[in-house]
């Protein structure tokens, strides 16, 4: 863009404040023209009809003379050398009635031309009309016609009556052109319109430049200030502007944009310190607003869902977190942005929630109410991560092993008992000579059987208690043999009979050993707790297209419909027995076993008992 055109028409300001000014100095010079063609024709106009005036009174006093003298040769003599003069096309004497009684012309004598006298006051009665001129063609120099009252005097009464009845002796009518030569004030006036224009655009001009500097560069400067904020450079500054009110603003704004700055730079300040603060928290943490839309979220939560948390915030949590395109409905799921709403209390809940690639993760949320503050209402969550949870699951592992301290204490206290018994018998035969050698060996060797019982039962113990250690081969037979044993007593206690039918002897399935004989566990307890009146409880072994098939039976309560698709679900518990369960044992066998790549599943009928599923992975399938 040029200078010029940036001067001129950079900003829509400028340009109407060019077109008002361009407006006002049109109309100034329209009524300065108009003027002055209106002075030169009211100058023209009375400079005509004064020299028409001269004219006509040049010759009243001639034709009063020849009226006097009764000269009517004279009388027509003068008005055919006044018709003869330069600019006069013609002369006439009438009567007050309009008749030509004498001309300029021969031709014209006697015609009748009442036009040319109406509108005069010609009778007696009326007041003295003054000459009437009228313009018989237009232009600066266009025929004129003018009609000259000639008044009657006393000393005419002899010819033409007292001055009383007759006020005027005749009309004296003379066309004639006007003298080319224009009047002063004409001339002045003309040569004032090319003046009075220029200093027209002078003054466009001046207030043009005045109006430029104080106010439209001001102005543009604020507006390129105001411009560069709202990019993002705090920095900008009017600086130094013109003096008055302009120059208080430009210093208002800069004053105002460097506290804006300092705001802004606090807020983000406390941003990213609030950002830290949530990033601190070791579980995933997220606040939503009443319209369902992620407003803050640390990297915990970001991680848990597989995003960028950039691509989190803004977001609906219902989008985000579960991929559904409208809010969840609250029959299906408690909704803590929709339970909050109709009550605003701390609540907790449990839901599934999607990934990224669209695995689902089992979550408990605990969600508090929160006024923002803008005055919006807010939901603050704190997540955490079920499968997490099981995935640690060490701790339930050794509370299930210690929910079999009644049973094993049982089972080594027997021997225990029975190795007593063999060394006091054999102590009390060895000191009075009752026992011989065969006896004494005979007592030994009960004694490390039953050493070898306890050493079994122990090791049973600590392989169940065992960390994980990996996916390897291992023999289901032996871990489901083992488990049994390590519930006899619990077994007994319940009136719970245990039949087994192992069709695969030697199979052996991908796993952790320590692992799959808490899967067990976790059945075989929860078959017991589902008959608290005891009962029979099968175990079936055998193979299915490179699966192995585990299955655990019982005849107890079974489990209701509405419930078979929520006992897999972290925390969820409902034992026969009335006891309050962790609602966690469920959860992980199914967690374990889709980490080795098998299943569970569950067929249950309520009143007759319910068949839990296993479906493992053959090691020896695998390596083929």
């Amino acid at each position: 863009m040029s200078p010029l055109s940036r001067l001129w028409f950079a900003t829509s300001l400028a340009r109407r404040l060019m077109l008002v000014l361009m407006l006002a100095l049109l109309c100034a010079s329209s009524l300065l023209v108009g003027g002055v063609v209106w002075i030169s024709g009211t100058a023209m106009q009375m400079e005509h009809e004064a020299s028409a005036h001269r004219l006509a009174a040049l010759f009243e006093t001639s034709l009063h003379s020849a009226m006097l003298r009764r000269d009517l040769p004279g009388l027509t003599e003068t008005l055919i050398h006044l018709g003869s003069l330069p600019g006069v096309h013609f002369a006439a004497l009438l009567n007050p009635s309009g008749e030509v009684r004498f001309a300029s012309r021969e031709g014209d004598r006697g015609q009748q031309h009442p036009e040319w006298v109406r509108g005069l006051c010609l009778s007696a009665g009326c007041t003295a009309s003054p000459p009437r001129l009228d313009a018989l063609e237009t232009g600066a120099t266009g025929l004129l016609r003018i009609a000259y009252p000639i008044r009657n005097q006393a000393r005419c009464g002899g010819c033409h009556g007292a001055t009383e009845t007759h006020p005027v002796n005749g009309v004296l009518v003379l066309e004639f052109t006007p003298p080319k030569d224009e009047s002063r004030a004409v001339n002045q006036a003309r040569r004032l319109l090319p003046l009075g224009l220029t200093a027209l655009a002078v003054l466009a001009l001046a207030i043009w430049w005045v109006v430029r500097r104080e106010v439209l560069a001001p102005v543009d400067r604020l507006a390129g200030v105001a411009a560069a904020v709202a990019d993002g450079d705090l920095s900008a500054r009017a600086g130094s502007l013109s003096g008055g009110e302009l120059g208080q603003l430009g210093k208002q704004v800069d004053a105002m944009t460097g506290r804006l700055g300092t705001m802004i730079e606090q807020a983000s300040q406390q941003g990213v310190f609030l950002q830290g603060l949530v990033d601190a928290a070791p579980d995933p943490m997220v606040v939503i607003d009443e319209d369902y839309r992620i407003v803050l979220a640390n990297q915990a939560y970001a991680t848990l869902i597989q995003r960028p948390l950039d691509a989190v915030r803004g977001r609906p949590c219902h989008r985000i977190g579960r991929g559904l395109g409208e809010p969840c409905p609250v029959t299906l799921v408690t909704c803590p942005v929709a339970e909050l709403k109709k009550r605003p209390e701390p609540l907790r809940t449990v839901m599934s929630m999607l990934r990224r690639d669209d695995t689902p993760v089992s979550v408990e949320i605990h969600a508090a109410p929160l006024v923002g503050p803008d005055g919006r209402q807010l939901v603050v969550e704190a997540i955490r991560s079920l499968d997490d949870q099981v995935r640690f699951s060490q701790e339930q592992r050794l509370s299930a092993v210690g929910l079999l301290a009644n049973g094993v204490a049982h089972e080594i206290h027997n021997p225990l008992a029975s190795i007593r018994l063999a060394l006091q018998s054999s102590l009390r035969g060895l000191r009075d000579g009752s026992m011989g050698v065969a006896d004494v060996t005979e007592y030994l060797e009960l004694v490390d059987q039953e050493i070898d019982r306890c050493a079994l039962i122990t090791q049973r113990l600590m392989t169940l208690s065992h960390p994980p250690g990996g996916t390897r081969p291992v023999l289901l037979r032996t871990a489901v043999e083992d488990v049994v044993a390590l519930l006899a007593e619990e077994a007994r206690s319940a009136r719970v009979t245990v039949n087994m039918t192992l069709q695969a002897p030697d199979a052996r399935v991908l796993n952790d050993e320590a692992e799959l004989r808490q899967v067990v566990l976790n059945l075989l307890q929860n078959a017991f707790h589902a008959m608290p009146a005891g009962g029979t409880l099968e175990i079936g072994l055998s193979r299915e297209a490179g699966f192995f098939h585990f299955s655990v039976s019982d005849e107890g309560v079974g489990i209701p419909v509405e419930e078979q698709g929520l006992i897999f679900m972290p925390f969820f518990s409902r034992r026969a027995d009335g006891r309050r369960g962790s609602g966690l044992g469920l959860a992980i066998c199914k967690a374990i076993l889709e980490r080795h790549g098998g299943r569970i599943a569950v067929e249950s009928r309520p009143g007759q008992g319910s068949t839990f599923h296993v479906f493992m992975r053959s090691a020896d399938e695998d390596t083929e």
